[in-house]
């Protein structure tokens, strides 16, 4: 009989009692915050739960902005209409004005010292460089001398420049001048125009070089002559 009541065995029941007791205990709190954690990430997963009004309400309202804007399609209409109607109340004078405005405003200082330059009426050599190959595709093109007698700032960039000026119609290519001979020696002997001469040489035979003239446009000139009518 003793033996039923041995303090030791009760001992050894009870802690065992206590431990499953605990166990229980803690996966009772991991299940209840697995179920949290579940139903705040269903609610946003990135973002608190306090935040979810303005969030809302900044979805809602981008869609309502997107409709006040107009399509592009439209847009295009709307400027369209708005040239039309300006068109209509517009002068020759206040025409002139504004496309001379777009031009100069696609110039950069060294292009606006060339037109400078020719305003006077002068006429600059410029020489075109042209392979013998199949291509026969210019290897260098509207190389002028206007880049030494303008001072330019970036003479190597003449080509360009000139390019430029040809597109806006503010210079225009004339035939050869027989007596700008010794400029056209001079500009020959510019180092773009040496270097484009020899990687386009075939052997003996080199590539063709055209030589033209270069001037002030009627457009040019009249831009000039309205942009500087303040200086006089």
């Amino acid at each position: 009989m003793s033996s039923l009541f041995d303090p030791r065995a009760l001992l050894g029941s009870a802690v065992s009692i206590t431990r499953t007791a605990l166990s229980y205990a803690e996966w009772t709190e991991e299940q209840f915050l697995a179920l949290a954690r579940a139903g705040l990430d269903a609610i946003d997963p990135d973002s608190p739960a306090a935040d979810d009004a303005p969030a809302e309400k900044t979805v809602k309202a981008e869609p309502q902005r997107a409709a006040l804007e107009p399509a592009p399609a439209q847009q295009l209409t709307e400027r369209m209409n708005g040239l039309l109607d300006q068109a209509l109340n517009q002068g020759t004078a206040a025409s002139r004005l504004e496309l001379f405005t777009r031009i100069l405003g696609q110039l950069v200082a060294d292009e606006a010292r060339i037109v400078g330059a020719l305003s006077d009426g002068t006429v600059s050599p410029l020489i075109n460089v042209i392979s013998r190959t199949s291509s026969r595709s210019p290897v260098l093109e509207n190389a002028a001398l206007i880049g030494r007698t303008a001072n330019l700032a970036l003479p190597e960039m003449v080509p360009a420049y000139v390019t430029n000026l040809l597109n806006l119609g503010l210079l225009e290519v004339g035939p050869e001048d027989p007596d700008l001979k010794v400029d056209y020696e001079v500009l020959a002997a510019e180092t773009m125009v040496l270097k484009a001469i020899r990687s386009s040489s075939v052997g003996p035979v080199g590539p063709r070089v055209e030589r033209r003239t270069l001037r002030l446009s009627s457009l040019g000139m009249d831009l000039w002559t309205t942009a500087m009518a303040d200086g006089d």
